[in-house]
């Protein structure tokens, strides 16, 4: 019958209505990103941490929007990581200024590694898939930044000690962490952010000092390498001495 409905139903019967877009802020504000964030990271809440991890979390949090946005994905972000992190070696051997640069891109290398874990918890993929990863670019960005080192000139004894105290260092810290031990519980002096600083100060110290001596960049570069082992000797025994207590009870 014509005017009961029944064409009308047949005429759009089978049709998919399309679903509009996501919006990835939509779905996760701060507040449930935060909560999500502490059950992906064995309970450590934003809200407690200082101001400036504060900042940089929300920092991160506001890229992985961006990134999602566009399609991005944890494993692409820590790629790009990666990729900066190569650079900063071949940049710094270009001695002179070149190492300020380095440093801008090293920058770019740890606000990457950090927009993946944002990614990786907006999306709610396989986070430990993502982790594992992750803590693979973690170790090959910290590579790529003792070879800036040594194209910048500094001493090969103290490059070798510093990447071996950063392995064993990560090592024990991964099989304390496999033994039960909470990560917050394995933190120590010689952890990450040594090392970051550590790269930090040397490859703007060479920037800034290299027009004065040609052998300057050199000299400062072991100095720094130096403060680095030996902040990484006395974090590795201090990590022993954590975990050893930890895994006693």
């Amino acid at each position: 019958m014509i005017g009961d409905g029944a064409t009308d139903w047949t005429a759009t019967e089978g049709e998919v209505l399309a679903e509009p877009a996501v919006n990835p802020r939509a779905i996760m504000d701060w507040p449930r990103f935060v909560t999500a964030w502490a059950a992906a990271n064995e309970g450590f809440d934003l809200r407690h941490a200082g101001p400036g991890q504060r900042w940089w979390a929300r920092l991160a949090y506001k890229c992985g929007i961006a990134l999602t946005r566009i399609g991005g994905t944890a494993a692409a972000t820590t790629a790009c990581a990666v990729l900066a992190a190569l650079f900063v070696p071949l940049i710094s051997a270009g001695g002179g200024r070149w190492p300020l640069l380095a440093v801008v891109l090293m920058a770019v290398g740890l606000l990457g590694e950090a927009a993946s874990r944002a990614v990786s918890v907006l999306l709610g993929g396989s986070m430990r898939r993502d982790a594992f990863y992750r803590s693979l670019a973690e170790r090959a960005a910290e590579i790529c930044w003792l070879w800036a080192a040594a194209a910048l000139g500094a001493a090969t004894l103290l490059i070798l000690a510093c990447g071996v105290l950063m392995a064993a260092h990560e090592y024990v810290r991964a099989r304390a962490m496999a033994a039960g031990m909470r990560p917050a519980g394995t933190s120590t002096v010689g952890d990450r952010p040594l090392r970051i600083a550590s790269t930090f100060a040397l490859l703007l110290i060479a920037g800034v000092v290299a027009p004065l001596a040609d052998d300057l960049p050199a000299g400062t570069s072991t100095l720094v390498l130096a403060l680095w082992a030996l902040l990484g000797l006395f974090g590795f025994v201090q990590l022993l001495g954590v975990v050893r207590k930890g895994l006693s009870r």
